[in-house]
């Protein structure tokens, strides 16, 4: 083993290990484990007094309103296209572009935007990201007036507005994952995030033709939408000048790190050698996430279509119809956030969203009857309940130093970005060369992406319980935080992993004896990270792919389908 696990570690011994990990400092942990099971931090000793349950909830609220425009204009280009595609006299290979240009930009970006993230803080670069999100939107209802109808301002402004779209929802992730930690309120907040979101991408994609139809113009929904992107843009400087009021006027514990929250530059943050201390837990999550992440959030590209061709109906029912999977999401994933909080169990709701996901791609593949189609969009409507907190939640819990929290969340997300382009490219082929335009072949892709998704975190699921010391992030994962110390010495103990008690000055930095055994178990067995950029190389080259795919679907002229943004968790 790379950890000399014998029963006597010397303190060298931990100080290479730690050094090793890309000048990680271990921060982990709170003075006293025994008052603080889920191994979350206690906040310093200080003279100011400790920040109130109210000003955790307005963190919460304004938070969570920072994205509510990007996802209000989620759903907007797509439910309009027949008016945009008539309106600017573009054809289905140029839509195709318009709203895949979102997934192709932030295929990369996103990576960088989220070493950037964790080294500024998310409450800067909220504000950052909201400003380009609310720049672009505004380019684009200006391309839009006065009977414009200017395609490249419309590029322009999707690619302007995308910029913060695929990483606005990372900062807001990592905002939470300062000010609370797993068990203790971080799956709420990320279950509020998406309860938000949700109820805005509804609102939004089931009014567009409404306010088009009713004022005339498609300009109107799109200036709309720029106003509340200001809105947004307005909450995350409310929150960047609360959160610096607030660590001025409370002691605020930086759970990422557990020493007092500053706001200051981290050094060492942007160092793509982080990659190589991932586990092979993470790269899993990564794998379930090409499957079933992209999966589900890419069908809502077709769903209003494929509502319309089931139910026989016009665009506006089956639009509404379509719309209907975003609110059970958006009522039953705050609940969910405080399950995970409360029994942990995230792996087994990775099998759950995939079962559930793979349910409904079957309904839908072998049965053409209206109830069962019914059936089958519940289900949908549960995956993506349960989809997006445990998928961030578990990144957090997974990754050997959670101050490198948006890093790989950021990474994970590119690789979904790309598949979501890939699948839908291919959905869109397939529709073409179907004689009666019917989405029925495309759907054999989604089954296909569900059974992915189900063999991989079924096999994590069976790992954690009947092989915890081969996966020893992904059982620690599934159990409940007030749990956490006795699984983590129980697997320390198996594994021979023993280290010196921490100098009394380490321990007052944040340092204990319980998490340094934690941050061993979840750390990659071989230091050298082979395997690590092996799978980084995957990642790169789903991209890339994903990039072929969408020059092959502008060469046969697919249907634009793609929903811009759309990348969930």
């Amino acid at each position: 083993m790379s950890f000399q696990r014998q029963s006597s570690v010397e303190k060298s011994a931990v100080d290479e290990k730690e050094k090793s990990s890309v000048d990680m400092k271990d921060s982990s942990s709170s003075q006293g484990e025994e008052q603080s099971p889920a191994l979350s931090y206690a906040p310093a000793e200080s003279s100011k007094p400790k920040l109130p349950y109210s000003w955790q909830l307005v963190m919460i609220v304004l938070t969570c309103l920072c994205t509510f425009g990007n996802h209000w204009s989620n759903g907007l280009i797509v439910s309009l296209k027949t008016t945009i595609i008539k309106e600017t006299h573009i054809n289905n290979s140029q839509f195709a572009t318009l709203v895949a240009v979102t997934n192709l930009v932030n295929t990369f970006l996103c990576i960088a935007l989220g070493f950037y993230i964790d080294k500024l803080g998310g409450a800067l670069m909220s504000v950052v990201l909201a400003s380009f999100h609310f720049s672009g939107a505004v380019v684009m209802s200006g391309a839009a007036t006065n009977h414009l109808n200017s395609y490249p301002l419309l590029i322009v402004g999707k690619v302007l507005a995308a910029i913060g779209d695929g990483s606005l929802d990372n900062a807001q992730h990592r905002i939470f994952s300062t000010y609370f930690a797993p068990g203790k309120g971080f799956a709420f907040s990320i279950g509020a995030i998406w309860c938000v979101a949700n109820l805005a991408q509804f609102t939004g994609q089931s009014t567009a033709n409404v306010i088009a139809t009713n004022l005339g113009t498609y300009a109107w929904a799109l200036w709309i939408s720029s106003v509340i992107a200001g809105f947004s843009l307005a909450c995350a400087i409310t929150v960047f000048f609360l959160d610096r009021y607030l660590r001025t006027r409370y002691n605020v514990t930086d759970q990422t790190s557990g020493l007092r929250h500053t706001g200051q530059i981290k050094r060492g943050t942007f160092n793509i050698k982080a990659i190589k201390f991932l586990p092979m837990t993470f790269w899993l999550v990564v794998a379930f996430a090409i499957f079933e992440n992209a999966g589900v959030q890419s069908f809502v590209s077709i769903s209003t279509q494929f509502a319309q061709q089931r139910l026989k109906k016009g665009a506006v029912i089956g639009g509404w119809v379509s719309s209907f999977y975003l609110l059970l999401p958006a009522g039953l994933t705050p609940f969910l956030g405080i399950y995970i909080d409360v029994y942990g169990k995230r792996i087994g709701f990775l099998f759950l969203s995939g079962l559930t996901f793979l349910i409904s791609m079957l309904l839908l593949k072998f049965s053409h009857s209206v109830p069962t189609f019914i059936a089958a969009y519940v289900f949908y409507a549960l995956s993506q309940a349960v989809t997006p907190a445990p998928q961030v939640e578990i990144i957090r819990s997974i990754i050997p130093d959670p101050q490198y929290f948006a890093t790989g969340f950021a990474i994970k997300k590119s690789v979904v970005q790309a598949s979501i382009v890939i699948i839908t490219t291919a959905a869109g082929r397939l529709q073409d060369l179907s004689p009666t335009d019917s989405l029925d072949p495309a759907v054999t892709l989604w089954l296909v992406y569900a059974f992915a998704s189900v063999a991989i975190s079924g096999f994590m699921l069976l790992m954690s319980y009947y092989a915890p010391n081969t996966l020893p992030a992904a059982r620690l994962s599934q159990v409940a935080p007030r749990d956490m110390p006795e699984e983590v010495e129980k697997l320390a103990r198996h594994q021979g992993i023993v280290v010196r008690k921490p100098d009394p000055e380490d321990e007052g930095n944040g340092t204990s004896e319980l998490k340094m055994k934690e941050k061993i178990l979840k750390s990659p067995k071989h230091q050298s990270g082979i395997l690590s950029w092996a799978y980084l190389m995957i990642g790169l080259g789903i991209i890339f792919i994903g990039w072929i795919m969408f020059g092959l679907g502008v060469n046969w002229g697919v249907h634009g389908s793609v929903v811009a943004g759309t990348v969930g968790e």
